[in-house]
């Protein structure tokens, strides 16, 4: 199973945060840079999700992303892990805690995580070359292959709950907190560390856990509210949180948004929710069981035309006069089947009655088409099939489908159906004061992370509805009349539910009844498809603004006067040609460096190398890891016992020995390198250190972040040139060609504005500095210049793409015709990063064609193939 588009981009936004920790060695910074490099300043919005960083657990990066009901934010984690410790120093042990909120997801979660055969699991083993174990709290309590020995080797996930580390007054100190004799041996592992709770055996599992310095995963965090404090997650001694939630809580660190459309657009979820209100509980259960009868006609047809099968179930919700109430969901089954409804096609599903425990509900053995509940059916409790939820609330009683409405919402084998009835949920209701039950769908879906624009209603019965409102008398209040009935939060009971079995088979074939059920579909087929384009315009929408956001970002249009010229730009980039096979044709990708490094193999580079370690050099690496503050994140510091341990163990092996784990243990603090291999890597490494005397072992043994720095700077500079040496011989070849890609988007959403020099293609343009601001000014008042735009980064603006990744300053368009890109410099900005991008801006001129022209400028000092300010210009004013 491989991530969504909106998953993977879940992952880039975190990748993104955590190289940001990587630059600024600062974790509130690093979030603030991450949206302002997105194009939200977060220090000057004012807005519920997104606020300034919260560090309430000092040192420790916790971040969040909002992932609506059915996103498959079990499936995010499991791909997080990887690029989060992917961040840490190699010497880290890989422990994860991963926190779920209630038993139901617990049991879940270890399974699914525990099987080699599960889609999670897979995606993990892939990602840790299968040296994963998964446990659960007996496993650990009894240290059941949990040691500091296999801990070290492999990564270690650990499946609780909250509960197992909070404190109750009746139950006192869960075992968590208790000696543990099972867990001794981690108390001499790690001996030199001071135990992270004061009057807490070192043995406890608490205490071991703490001391690991785990990643927490926080699944549907938004169900942990009061559990969730910050004092146990400091208790656990966090390096990395992960949160992840449908409704963030307050004060989250968020990283991603998904959207709802995005939701519907990759077939997840059932939406829209068509609502529809009736007179009474028996014209509910009427249309109910007829909408059932419906959508299971259609699915059988549709699995005879090569479709899957679907069973579509309704939960009718009951509201019974007190928690245990078992006579009254007994009756409605009574009722139910008075009706008609087989008894075999019905279940009840409450707090003290499970008849669904043990039933496969999407099995095509199973016959259940009616489950009977009240709020049991909570997260951790998905089944597809369910497409229609009945509140069976009196009239004049307030429905509360907030805890259930996202039991509905999940489509059935993750793909659009071929009828269109089958891509929707449905939730029908009885009530005098139909705006309070759509207020508490609205509710319903909120829980879910989906808002008041994902359902749908008859426009006729809200009409009606505020009608009814308008006849009330408006002094009702003070003399009774008209007083609403709502008896939600009253202290007299509730009024017996009253199913009439006579009357709902009565209605059944009358006209009424018919039309009723048109209604309801006709709703659903026009209402479904204007959403339907709705997600298709929010797929379209340049920026992607989360939807939360939209209120409070400033975005700006193409001025009117260039909206044509700029519609008819389209600027040529750098494709690569694929090999064509007998199932596919040859195609134009866009080319990345990865494509440029097929074919580069280390062991076949040099391996001359400066490995003569300075004392300037040394003292500026004991700076840097030498800083610590209360935004710094702690997982960058690795104890110096680890290290010395480490080191102590080196020095215990043989020449080659030592050889080898250093070269391992090197490979692992450079990480990744493009698209070369950590074998690959290991070898090369393993080719610098063999010839090295004995003492020069020692020394890089004492300090390996900067040996790793230096080597890794050397195979970085061996892959670009190699790259740009590809690049050059495809060019030759064609295999590398120059096509039009790139067009202006109809909004931008800089993270800051320009204002005050004409011909701007936006209404405003983002930031600059003072040189680029004096160019792109002397530039625009150019008579033979069209209009100017500042170039946005970071996949928003237009990228010469190739042996770099260049974005230019400016995009200028000529009166002639001609599309100059400009890339300012400061004379003190003149390494060779800038005469790579004079080199891969030559060649895309040379490809480009006649009306493209790039130009690196200088103030003064140039470097070769570059341009003064007065050079440009010059060039610019003939081009009329």
């Amino acid at each position: 199973m491989e991530l969504k588009k909106y998953q993977q981009e879940v992952i880039n936004d975190l990748i993104l945060y955590l190289e940001e920790v990587d630059k600024t060695n600062h974790i509130s910074k690093a979030f603030s840079n991450l949206w302002e490099n997105k194009g939200f300043a977060i220090h000057n919005l004012e807005n519920d999700y997104l606020q300034p960083y919260d560090n309430s657990i000092t040192g420790v990066p916790r971040v969040t992303v909002k992932v609506p009901t059915a996103g498959g934010k079990t499936f995010i984690a499991c791909n997080a892990l990887k690029p989060i410790f992917n961040h840490f120093p190699a010497e880290k042990p890989k422990v994860v805690v991963w926190f779920v909120p209630s038993d139901t997801i617990l049991k879940q979660t270890y399974k699914n995580l525990k099987n080699p055969s599960h889609p999670y699991r897979q995606k993990i083993d892939s990602h840790f070359g299968s040296t994963v174990e998964v446990y659960d709290k007996e496993a650990l309590l009894f240290g059941q292959g949990f040691n500091p020995t296999e801990v070290k080797e492999q990564l270690s996930i650990l499946v609780l709950s909250v509960q197992s580390f909070v404190e109750t007054v009746r139950k006192g100190k869960p075992r968590a907190y208790r000696e543990n004799e099972n867990l001794a041996e981690f108390v001499n592992h790690f001996r030199d560390l001071k135990a992270n709770l004061q009057d807490v055996d070192d043995t406890a599992l608490i205490q071991v856990i703490a001391y690991l310095n785990p990643v927490i995963i926080i699944d549907e965090s938004h169900n942990f509210e009061a559990d969730l404090r910050i004092d146990m997650l400091k208790n656990i001694n966090p390096s990395f949180v992960f949160d992840l939630t449908a409704t963030p809580r307050n004060k989250s660190n968020i990283i991603s948004f998904v959207d709802a459309h995005k939701l519907k657009k990759n077939n997840m979820v059932k939406l829209p929710v068509i609502v529809y209100n009736h007179q009474d509980t028996d014209e509910v259960i009427n249309s109910a069981i007829q909408m059932q009868k419906t959508l299971e006609a259609k699915a059988k047809k549709q699995e005879q035309e090569g479709g899957k099968y679907i069973r579509p179930i309704v939960l009718f919700q009951a509201q019974p006069k007190a928690a245990n109430d078992n006579i009254t969901f007994e009756k409605i089954k009574e009722n139910l089947i008075d009706i008609g409804i087989p008894e075999a096609h019905i279940r009840i599903k409450t707090a003290n009655i499970d008849e669904i425990k043990n039933e496969e509900l999407l099995s095509r053995d199973c016959e259940v088409r009616y489950i009977i509940t009240v709020n049991a059916l909570k997260e951790g409790w998905d089944c597809p099939f369910a497409y229609i939820l009945a509140s069976l609330a009196n009239k004049s009683s307030s429905i509360d489908v907030e805890q259930i409405l996202g039991r509905v919402l999940r489509l059935p084998y993750v793909s659009a159906h071929k009828d269109e009835l089958l891509n929707y949920s449905y939730v029908f209701t009885s009530s005098n004061d139909f705006m309070n039950t759509l207020d508490k769908i609205v509710a319903g879906l909120n829980k879910s992370g989906f808002s008041a624009k994902d359902y749908r209603v008859k426009d006729a019965q809200i009409n009606d509805q505020k009608i009814d409102d308008d006849k009330k008398p408006l002094l009702g209040g003070l003399f009774g009349e008209g007083k609403d009935n709502d008896d939600s939060n009253s202290d007299e009971p509730k009024t017996e539910l009253k199913i009439n079995p006579e009357k709902v088979k009565s209605i059944e074939d009358t006209p009424e009844s018919k039309q009723r059920l048109e209604d309801i579909l006709s709703v659903t087929r026009e209402t479904g498809a204007a959403y339907e384009k709705e997600v298709e315009e929010f797929e379209q929408d340049d920026t992607q603004t989360p939807t939360e956001l939209k209120d409070v970002v400033k975005t700006f249009p193409i001025k009117e006067a260039f909206k044509e010229q700029a519609k008819e730009v389209a600027i040529p980039t750098f494709h690569i040609k694929t090999t064509p096979n007998l199932l596919q044709v040859e195609q134009l990708e866009p080319l990345t460096k990865g494509l440029l490094l097929k074919g580069f193999d280390l062991n076949e580079e040099d391996t001359k190398i400066d490995l003569t370690r300075t004392a300037s050099k040394m003292a500026a690496i004991d700076l840097v890891e030498g800083r610590e503050n209360e935004f710094t994140p702690e997982f960058k510091h690795v104890e110096n016992h680890v290290r010395e341990q480490f080191s102590n163990y080196i020095a215990t092996l043989t020449p080659d020995g030592q050889i080898n784990q250093l070269s391992k243990q090197i490979a692992a603090t450079i990480k990744k390198i493009d698209t070369i291999s950590q074998p690959q890597l290991e070898s090369y490494i393993h080719k610098i250190l063999s010839p090295l005397s004995t003492e020069k072992i020692a020394e890089i043994r004492q300090h390996i972040v900067h040996y790793s720095s230096v080597i890794k700077g050397k195979i970085n500079a061996l892959a670009e040139d190699y790259a740009e040496d590809q690049f050059e011989k495809l060019l030759d070849k064609g295999t590398v060609v120059c096509e039009p890609y790139f067009n202006f988007r109809n909004r931008i959403q800089p993270k800051n504005t320009q204002k005050g020099i004409t011909k701007n293609l936006y209404v405003e343009e983002g930031e600059m500095n003072s040189f680029e601001r004096e160019v792109i000014n002397e530039v625009a008042n150019l008579d033979s210049v069209l209009y100017w735009h500042r170039n946005l980064e970071r996949g928003k603006g237009l990228l010469l793409n190739g042996f770099i990744n260049h974005y230019p300053d400016f995009i200028v368009k000529m009166k002639d015709g001609k599309t100059v890109l400009i890339e300012t410099k400061g004379d003190h900005l003149d390494g060779s990063d800038s005469k790579q991008k004079i080199r891969l801006g030559s060649y895309w001129a040379s490809k480009a064609g006649n009306d493209y022209r790039y130009f690196m400028v200088f103030k003064s000092d140039k470097l070769d193939g570059a341009r003064t300010v007065g050079e440009l210009l010059d060039i610019l004013k003939e081009m009329k």
